[in-house]
């Protein structure tokens, strides 16, 4: 085989390993920012909850989906119903809510510290 031969299939494979990194590195962001989306819905839920102390029987806005809200009066200030899980729901105080969503937002950081550490590997390798 000749240089010129060996030396474009070295090529070709290199570019091959930058697109398949390139495609994981992109993959990897997109993932990132989705998950940066998600902590900050949970820190904004973490706000209102902490906003609905003494606002029992006040009119409020309720979120219906899609940029949806509904106008209601809240009639419970100190408990509210937490989706644990496939589709279960459970009564908790808004202090124990607001434990489960600290507890989300931790899982969340340091699962971005995770894909940061791979990133930082994969961007080595290029």
């Amino acid at each position: 085989m000749s240089n010129n031969k060996k030396s474009d299939e070295e090529n070709a494979r290199k570019n091959l390993e930058n697109q398949i990194l390139q495609a994981y590195f992109s993959e990897m962001q997109q993932q990132m920012s989705e998950i940066e989306n998600k902590k900050a819905e949970l820190e904004y839920l973490m706000d209102g909850l902490s906003q609905m102390k003494g606002q029992k029987g006040k009119d409020i806005l309720i979120p219906l989906g899609s940029g949806v809200l509904a106008k209601g009066s809240l009639s419970e200030d100190e408990k509210v119903i937490v989706n644990v899980g496939s589709n279960i729901l459970i009564k908790k105080t808004v202090e124990e809510a607001k434990k489960i969503i600290e507890n989300q937002i931790k899982e969340l950081s340091s699962i971005v510290e995770q894909l940061e550490g791979e990133m930082t590997k994969y961007s080595q390798l290029q």
